[in-house]
């Protein structure tokens, strides 16, 4: 007849021994595979984030007016905020769940908390890395670069050729040259604003794409240093969760010896 009790402890001590091969190292090295191949996963979902950041701040220095010009670097700023707050999610979303995985393999998951493995402590946000935007062109300033040009000018005295046209005589007398001289500086103004702005927006492209290099190294490097300490911290307290589980495992293990050694002594 079979003895159903040394089955079971046949059964029970395969068990044991086949969880103690998976106690003995191992988890270090499964976890920076994880994470490398959250690495991946991350700075490509990043990297599509910043091109359509990219996109949209282009867009905005060709169609926004002055104020909207003007309030682009916190809206980039903001951004840049939120770039890193889906960061920190994304991160979290898809290494914490393979290191938890790691752990149940080895029967340690109620050893492992998130808070303990989760990096904490604060710090400077990629945002305050951007650089500061130069200081846009003053309104005098451009209205000298706009007459510095021969062109400008030429604009400026263009009512006075053109009142011909107009059945006036070019040199009529001081009777016209107000008219000529106001539509020559509302033309001269003009080209001055239209140069301002363009200016404007050339200096506010230069930054942008000075500022979104900026906070894309930033947050790749951000990425590495949360990854790397999220490494340090599982691995470590995976090694402390593992050797107490093989230690527990070992002493089943012995506890089981002698009850093999009794069912042979029975056998005989």
């Amino acid at each position: 007849m079979p003895d159903r009790y040394a089955d079971a402890v046949r059964s029970r001590r395969g068990e044991l021994r086949a969880e103690r091969l998976r106690l003995i190292g191992g988890h270090r090295a499964e976890i920076r595979t994880s994470l490398a191949l959250t690495r991946l996963v991350v700075a490509a979902e990043l990297a599509a984030t910043m091109a359509a950041l990219g996109r949209e701040i282009r867009e905005h220095v060709v169609r926004a007016d002055r104020a909207g010009r003007r309030r682009l670097p916190g809206l980039v700023a903001a951004a840049v905020d939120r770039a890193e707050a889906e960061l920190e999610r994304a991160v979290a979303g898809v290494a914490l769940p393979s290191v938890r995985r790691i752990a149940a393999e080895r029967s340690v998951l109620a050893d492992l908390t998130v808070a303990g493995i989760t990096p904490s402590g604060t710090r400077p946000r990629v945002s305050a890395t951007l650089p500061v935007p130069e200081p846009p062109v003053g309104a005098l300033r451009a209205l000298l670069l706009a007459g510095s040009s021969g062109g400008a000018w030429r604009l400026a005295v263009l009512p006075v050729a053109g009142l011909p046209v107009l059945g006036l005589p070019a040199l009529g007398g001081v009777a016209v040259l107000p008219l000529a001289a106001a539509l020559g500086l509302v033309a001269l103004a003009a080209t001055a604003w239209a140069r301002w702005v363009a200016a404007d927006r050339a200096r506010l492209g230069r930054w942008t794409a000075e500022a979104l290099a900026v906070a894309r190294s930033g947050l790749e490097a951000e990425l590495g240093r949360r990854l790397l300490d999220l490494e340090q911290r599982a691995g470590a307290a995976l090694d402390v969760a593992v050797a107490r589980r093989r230690a527990d495992v070992d002493a089943e293990l012995r506890g089981l010896a002698p009850v093999r050694e009794e069912a042979a002594r029975a056998a005989e």
